[in-house]
């Protein structure tokens, strides 16, 4: 027994896994990569000019392929993600790849450096509700082809746990590998217990980047997990309907499996989908609109459809760096069931400022969303049916005008079934501490970033990374 949320009945999953195959064989998808268009030539689909025809064959296979479990792994086997999900509430991450951060101690929002990179890496790491951790903000003292290598390098140096990045090209994908492998230990530990994951992005409507769909084929043949993240907004690069922005966003992630499983049968995929309706004034995404928790439960069952894990549901909290308040972090706990309720496995993105579309990571408001995560998790419980808990025995003892303050039975129930506290009590956050609600997070941002000390790597591996990472550079740059 517990909370779901569902958006489309089993007739309209059909008719919607129906719609997208008739998409990738009608309408077919764009490959700018003629090395990728190849592969999808030789395994049965149609290429002319770069548009590719894929027949229901060639998905249905890929779907048989692809694996229903595997595990994430992470440089502390404490930290491994099994899926799919074990328990109720879906995994938890940062948010990804904002260009902008709130300066921790001015407030002001410039860009983001490596070192505010490590920041977040280790506040993730000692935050425990933080299950895995996505490069929260681009290191832009670092040259742009080299960045997401080394967002790479400085997530896996600062955090113990899975780390989900991105990968922008076939040369990046294979360093990343190259990368990891020298910390797992080798290339098959590395297939085996993936340290990263990474997020490609078809570009909407149904076309893929030679960089990406590159970068997607090396990484499979490693097995490395990939979350295709399919970002239709409907009303710009997605028809202005509900059932049309679905059929086209599954149409990508079948596509984007397709390609996948193409290169490595077998390779482990994730049903990834950020999909929303526009905001027409400024073509941006939008987070407030109420059919954004829909169109993400949409995806969700089409993901548990397939049998696949999935990624969805960003965090909203509209409560930013300066304008946080206790009531603004309270409120946010009835966004987070509702985002949640779909049942994904991994969802939520804590730290992005939602005010300019989450390019702008706060330190703070990892701390605001972690507490409003914690306190939203309990709408997110399973509760057991059974003669223990249906009480027909102490209905019938207390039976009718009675009441059951004083039975054992409530006794031994009560602080299980219910929660006790209240909004305002803190988590994470120190009990008692005065100051307003941001005032005692950034006190919290201080207390870990000076005493905590992530799981170090060895020395000599540390070294290997670093000889790794500087010919990664002449090879890249």
């Amino acid at each position: 027994m517990k909370a779901t949320l569902s958006f489309l009945t089993p007739k309209e999953i059909e008719r919607v896994h129906e719609a997208s195959l008739q998409i990738l064989k009608g309408t077919g998808v764009k490959v700018y990569s003629e090395k990728v268009q190849k592969l999808l030539a030789d395994s049965g689909a149609e290429v002319i000019d770069g548009a590719v025809k894929i027949p229901v064959s060639l998905v249905e296979k890929a779907l048989k392929d692809a694996p229903r479990e595997f595990v994430l792994g992470a440089r502390d086997p404490q930290c491994e993600l099994p899926l799919p999900l074990q328990r109720d509430s879906a995994y938890l991450s940062t948010g990804g790849f904002d260009p902008f951060v709130r300066d921790f101690e001015t407030g002001e929002k410039r860009y983001a450096t490596a070192a505010d990179l490590r920041d977040f890496a280790v506040l993730s790491d000692y935050l425990d509700i933080i299950d895995y951790f996505w490069p929260i903000v681009i290191p832009n003292d670092i040259p742009p082809p080299l960045q997401a290598l080394h967002s790479l390098a400085i997530s896996l140096e600062n955090n113990r746990k899975h780390v989900q990045c991105n990968s922008i090209d076939e040369k990046t994908a294979k360093w990343q590998i190259e990368l990891a492998s020298v910390i797992a230990g080798d290339k098959e530990k590395l297939k085996a217990r993936p340290l990263f994951s990474t997020i490609n992005c078809p570009v909407a409507p149904l076309s893929f980047e030679k960089g990406s769909s590159e970068a997607m084929c090396a990484l499979a043949t490693a097995g490395v997990p990939i979350a295709p993240m399919t970002m239709v907004l409907a009303g710009t690069s997605g028809p202005a309907t509900m059932a049309g922005t679905l059929v086209l966003a599954n149409a990508e992630e079948l596509a984007s499996l397709v390609i996948v499983e193409c290169a490595n049968p077998g390779a482990p995929v994730i049903y990834c989908a950020e999909i929303a309706p526009a905001d027409m004034r400024s073509g941006t995404i939008n987070y407030d609109a109420p059919e954004y928790p829909l169109l993400i439960t949409g995806c969700t069952q089409m993901a548990k459809f397939y049998g696949l894990p999935s990624r969805d549901c960003p965090t909203r909290n509209d409560s930013s760096h300066e304008s946080s308040s206790e009531s603004s972090s309270i409120e946010s706990l009835l966004e987070i069931p509702l985002e949640l309720m779909s049942r994904g496995e991994l969802g939520g993105s804590v730290g992005d400022e939602e005010e300019d579309v989450a390019l702008t990571a706060s330190l703070v408001k990892v701390i605001l969303d972690c507490e409003a995560h914690a306190h939203g998790r309990a709408y997110l419980r399973s509760f057991e049916i059974s003669d223990d808990t249906l009480a027909l025995d102490v209905i019938e003892q207390v039976g009718p005008g009675g009441n059951f303050l004083g039975e054992s039975h409530t006794v031994e129930h009560f602080r299980s079934e219910f929660v006790t506290r209240k909004p305002s009590d803190p988590f994470i956050l120190d009990p008692g501490q005065n100051g307003s609600l941001v005032d005692r997070a950034k006190a919290k941002v201080r207390e870990i970033l000076s005493t905590h000390h992530p799981l170090p790597i060895e020395k000599t591996v540390h070294g290997e990374m670093m000889r790794i990472l500087r010919e990664a550079e002449k090879d890249i740059v």
